[in-house]
């Protein structure tokens, strides 16, 4: 008997904002790190029947000529991505001027200006 929440969003992460990709049940895509400092990055898919054997048929198409440390597989059928509808999930939630540089040159003219006016010669 199947899983009534196989193929849903991990967590509940349906809706209107994660959509699954199509594929069918028998590919796997394959993420490759090139050296241990590396990212894992996407470099392809294999169709293949388990994890063991996409991981062998992912080894001698994306392995043998290139560097590699590690390999993923995932079916691609369990991969979600973003709907344009998500677009503002993206955008920041505050205003952070306050990391430019600008914003701390006119705090210390501030502070330089209430500085000499409590520091004028005549009320010493």
């Amino acid at each position: 008997m199947k899983d009534a929440t196989a193929g849903a969003p991990p967590n509940g992460a349906g809706g209107r904002w994660a959509r699954p990709l199509p594929a069918p049940a028998d590919v796997w895509a394959v993420f490759l790190q090139a050296r241990k400092r590396d990212p894992h990055v996407h470099v392809g898919d294999v169709h293949a029947p388990d994890s063991e054997m996409a991981l062998v048929l992912a080894k001698e198409n994306y392995a043998r000529r290139d560097p590699c440390v590690s390999l993923w597989v995932v079916r691609a059928a369990e991969i979600y991505a973003t709907t344009a509808d998500a677009a503002g999930m993206f955008e920041p939630a505050t205003d952070k001027s306050y990391r430019f540089g600008g914003s701390y040159r006119q705090q210390q003219r501030v502070y330089r200006g209430a500085w000499r006016l409590s520091h004028r010669e005549e009320d010493q």
